[in-house]
């Protein structure tokens, strides 16, 4: 039985989310390249392709770590954050933002100004050990949130045709108000959008960029970002 490129992305990404596990896409849409699907599941289905509780899912949801809305009474949740999450698995409190935008300085800098003393040479020491996953879970927290152009562009031709934009071509902007840059840019709330924007006021926007790529983007994206992310860190003295 031939097996379309669509579904042979989307059991790809499955794969990155439970190895080893066969698992059979059942909803449509997808990304260009076959790359990302575009996609939504509902709560039973991600709790399963991320082994936790549905309760648990619901519970992520809430806290903003899981793009989510209601469709006839059902949870669903967008692929994209999904594999986000499964990218960047952590528990316990998230760093808050002054230590995240020190830490996007020392990565980007080498230097920073937002803590000082013991806190700083810790954090420079965590920075250097941390894994790429713990980093992103401790940077992104429920700091990133997505949308799509109110105007209709090309991408949203390929969009309406069944495609959208492949992680490569994800528009990641970090900002210290992302309602204001939101209305500036005439953007609109959306799960599967290509626009990303991270609420964080930073002066290292470069760092926090590439963890949110490593986190959301298609696979060979956010190994390149995961990449410059090492590269960052073995810098750090």
């Amino acid at each position: 039985m031939l097996v379309s490129p669509a579904i042979a992305a989307f059991a790809a990404i499955l794969a990155v989310i439970h190895p080893g596990r066969p698992m059979r896409p059942t909803l449509t849409d997808y990304v260009a390249n076959a790359t990302i699907y575009v996609m939504e599941v509902v709560s039973r289905e991600a709790a399963s392709q991320l082994g936790v509780s549905q309760r648990q899912v619901q519970r992520l949801a809430q806290a903003g770590r899981l793009s989510s809305r209601a469709i006839a009474g059902r949870t669903v949740l967008a692929t994209r954050s999904i594999l986000a999450l499964s990218r960047s698995p952590g528990r316990g409190r998230h760093w808050d933002a002054r230590t995240v935008a020190a830490a996007a300085e020392l990565l980007e800098t080498g230097s920073t100004e937002q803590i000082s003393g013991s806190q700083r040479s810790r954090l420079r020491a965590r920075l250097r050990t941390i894994s790429v996953p713990d980093l992103a879970y401790q940077v992104l927290g429920d700091r990133v949130s997505l949308w799509r152009n109110a105007k209709p562009t090309g991408a949203d031709v390929r969009l309406a045709q069944g495609l959208t934009t492949t992680g490569e071509q994800l528009d990641v902007k970090v900002t210290s108000d992302s309602r204001a840059l939101s209305r500036q840019l005439r953007l609109l709330k959306d799960a599967d959008g290509e626009t990303l924007l991270v609420q964080l006021d930073t002066r290292a926007p470069s760092a926090i960029q590439d963890i949110v790529l490593y986190a959301y983007a298609d696979e060979r994206t956010s190994s390149a970002a995961r990449r410059r992310i090492e590269a960052r860190q073995a810098e750090i003295r």
